[in-house]
């Protein structure tokens, strides 16, 4: 009987490309299909690919897409490193294809040898490739040129297998492509800035070569989207500390304080806002100082919170907690005193608004405000976390509330939010205080959805496990109520008992 491999081979030595190429394709698929995995493996290096890609010179659509599933089966099985040095030439002739479902395919690859480190060494020598890649980034069609920057911002975080994107060559097709518009030009500075966010070295090579030197004047362009995609890659580039570093060097930081300024002075400039609360909420995440150093930001922020735009609202109250994420952030923000106060207050009253993604937004904002890692011993974060959640009216019963209504990602939220404080012996006083809130978390029936209530079940079993005996929070018939619970499991349902009566005669 002959083997798979043998039968593939007789399939493609009698491959044509006249009528009936097709029918020899669709019977080359069901027979990749009938071999498992593993077999493939063993014969995918001995199968002559060159003639199955040759049949993807036609325009018959059916007939690419066909030739394409063939070959992702089979290239698949191949270690990605030996599929990029054997069919370098294949690659390169399916970037170039006519087709974009050649492409997306050859993209397919190269996105996983970027994506894999011993693979992106290789991936880096074929000088070829990466140039027609570049060529890509400036095509029309938005999906492949958003596949091959993917490609290349993948291999700009690669370390050393990197720095073949700043050698003469790439550079110069950087330098061409990036003339063609100014999508093209901003799809090429995000691949140089995720370049620039790797090292300090890769940030003094762009900076002295003038790559991305031109960005600091954009911010301030006329043009309102040139402005917008700027602020968008100048907030990538705070993200690392040699990039802060850098834009506060350059005087950058410092423009688009003005820029704030001016954009919340005049309508035709608040289109900005957003994009320069995102930059500033992420400078002030890492360096949380900020907010003291650029007071017109953090009065700005305070002051949207109480904006009657639900937008603009939104967008200050995300802000504010991003920077709350981390201590130093819980820090600097509990110095602004009664501004927080009210802000805090501001997003309590958001949780009943009339818009559940509002109130989603709302919840999960409150939820990095008063986050405390489980394993924390700092009093004094404590102490202030606490203090924040009190500013909410009867918060325990405002959160029993939402864990009550119809849309799941509320529940999942408010439930998020009591998972999160069971550590902390004064938010269990709060939850042993609220009638009815142990009945609620006890009963299974109350929660519809699967993922709510192994939540709703975590949280009573961390309860039952972080009770402080010397706290006495709980009676001895709550304790043993959810020691039975958790025991049961999170699954248990109860029999129901019935009773038979016997009809009369």
């Amino acid at each position: 009987m002959a083997s798979p491999l043998d039968e593939m081979t007789k399939l493609l030595a009698g491959l044509s490309l006249g009528s009936s190429c097709m029918k020899t394709l669709e019977s080359l698929r069901i027979l990749l299909a009938s071999v498992s995995l593993n077999e493939l493996k063993d014969y995918a290096p001995k199968i002559d690919i060159d003639r199955i890609y040759n049949c993807l010179a036609t325009s018959n659509r059916d007939q690419i897409d066909l030739t394409c599933e063939i070959l992702k089966r089979i290239l698949g099985t191949i270690p990605i490193g030996h599929a990029l040095n054997k069919y370098e030439d294949l690659f390169l002739k399916g970037l170039t294809h006519s087709e974009n479902r050649v492409k997306e395919l050859i993209f397919q690859e190269l996105q996983m040898a970027a994506d894999d480190k011993l693979a992106c060494e290789q991936l880096s020598t074929k000088m070829e490739i990466l140039l027609t890649c570049v060529q890509l980034v400036g095509s029309d069609e938005e999906s492949i040129a958003g596949k091959a920057s993917k490609v290349l911002m993948s291999l700009a975080r690669q370390g050393s297998s990197a720095n073949v994107l700043i050698s003469p060559p790439i550079v110069e097709e950087m330098r061409i492509v990036s003339r063609k518009n100014d999508i093209v030009r901003y799809r090429i500075y995000d691949i140089l800035i995720t370049y620039c966010c790797v090292s300090q070295d890769n940030l003094t090579f762009c900076e002295e070569n003038q790559l991305i030197n031109s960005l600091s004047a954009e911010v301030s362009t006329g043009d309102i989207l040139v402005q917008l995609n700027a602020l968008e890659l100048i907030t990538t580039l705070a993200s690392c500390q040699h990039g802060r570093h850098y834009l506060e060097r350059q005087g950058i930081i410092q423009k688009l304080a003005g820029n704030l300024d001016e954009a919340t002075a005049d309508p035709l400039a608040s289109l900005l806002v957003p994009g320069l609360m995102k930059f500033f909420g992420a400078l002030a995440h890492f360096q949380p100082d900020i907010l003291a150093k650029y007071p017109n930001f953090t009065n700005t922020m305070f002051n949207l919170i109480d904006d009657p735009d639900i937008s603009l609202r939104m967008i200050a109250i995300e802000t504010l907690s991003f920077i709350a994420i981390g201590r130093d952030g819980k820090l600097a923000l509990n110095q602004q005193g009664s501004k927080l106060e009210i802000a805090i207050k501001t997003i309590g009253s958001l949780f009943t608004h009339a818009y559940n993604d509002v109130r989603l937004k709302a919840l999960n904002s409150f939820a990095e405000l008063t986050h405390i890692p489980s394993t924390t011993t700092d009093e004094e974060l404590q102490i202030i976390v606490e203090r924040w959640f009190h500013l909410l009216d009867k918060p325990i019963q405002l959160i029993m509330n939402i864990m009550k209504q119809p849309f799941k990602d509320l529940r999942f939220s408010s439930l998020s939010i009591l998972l999160q404080l069971v550590d902390q012996t004064w938010a269990q006083k709060l939850m042993s205080q609220q009638p009815g809130f142990l009945e609620f978390l006890l009963d299974r029936r109350a929660e519809p959805d699967k993922e709510c209530l192994e939540l709703k079940f975590n949280v009573v079993k961390k309860l039952s496990e972080s009770i402080n005996p010397a706290a006495t929070i709980w009676s001895d018939y709550c304790m043993a109520q959810m020691r039975d619970h958790v025991r049961e499991g999170c699954w248990f349902a109860r029999a129901q008992s019935a009773v038979a009566f016997e009809s009369g005669p």
